[in-house]
């Protein structure tokens, strides 16, 4: 199982000299964030970390930063029922095609706080994902109703074969919801991904994941193998 450290990274004694550390998980003003992808790579370079902008069903952000810096090709995707998926692709050019082909104009229509929820139902949804080269996690899954997946899941076991990993740390949940998740994920024996989710640059860093790796492709084999950490406060 992976370890998973619940102390700021920027003092955590477990993050090593030659480690590579990403955050794995926060937004931009292309979908519900406050800032720029500019002042999001900005932050994270000053920070010496990667980042993964996960914008809700966009894509726009997340090309720009693999452009420019150590960024993982990636989206956030919400399913018809409300389930947030995390899809980090090895590729930018895939991340591109999946957009294209299955997310762009499939949004539902939301009459009231919008959600983001796409069209696709959650397995139809991991269905189209598992086309492509990539790993998913589950994010926030102790996030309030309807976006819910640790009940979700509970209600619909088999889809958690689908699932590659399970975000156990995300710094916008309390502290005993992340440990909750953990235990979770241990008890799945799934992959492990942590990240701040944060909409402002500001929050950028306050939990990462963690590797020895060199690439994008590298870092991605690592949490399949389990070969990371994940470091974070709540």
């Amino acid at each position: 199982m992976v370890k998973v450290v619940f102390e700021d990274p920027k003092k955590s004694k477990e993050i090593k000299e030659g480690m590579t550390l990403v955050d794995m998980h926060c937004h931009t003003n292309v979908s519900d964030g406050r800032d720029s992808a500019e002042l999001m790579i900005k932050k994270a370079k000053k920070l010496g970390i990667g980042l993964s902008i996960t914008d809700h069903n966009r894509i726009k952000s997340s090309l720009e930063a693999c452009k420019s810096t150590f960024s993982i090709p990636v989206i956030e995707l919400t399913s018809s029922e409300a389930i947030d998926i995390l899809v980090y692709f090895y590729k930018p050019k895939d991340l591109e095609h999946f957009y294209n082909k299955y997310i762009k104009g499939q949004h539902l229509n939301s009459k009231f706080f919008n959600l983001w929820k796409l069209k696709w139902d959650t397995e139809e949804l991991l269905d189209h994902i598992r086309k492509y080269s990539c790993i998913t996690s589950l994010a926030h899954p102790l996030a309030m109703r309807p976006k819910n997946s640790y009940i979700f899941i509970h209600e619909h076991p088999k889809l958690i074969k689908k699932i590659d990993a399970i975000e156990v740390i995300n710094s916008l949940m309390k502290g005993e919801k992340n440990e909750i998740v953990s235990e979770w994920a241990m008890k799945l024996n799934k992959a492990a991904t942590g990240a701040s989710d944060s909409h402002v640059h500001g929050f950028l860093g306050t939990a990462v994941t963690a590797s020895y790796s060199d690439n994008v492709e590298e870092f991605l084999d690592n949490i399949i193998k389990e070969k990371n950490i994940v470091v974070g406060k709540s």
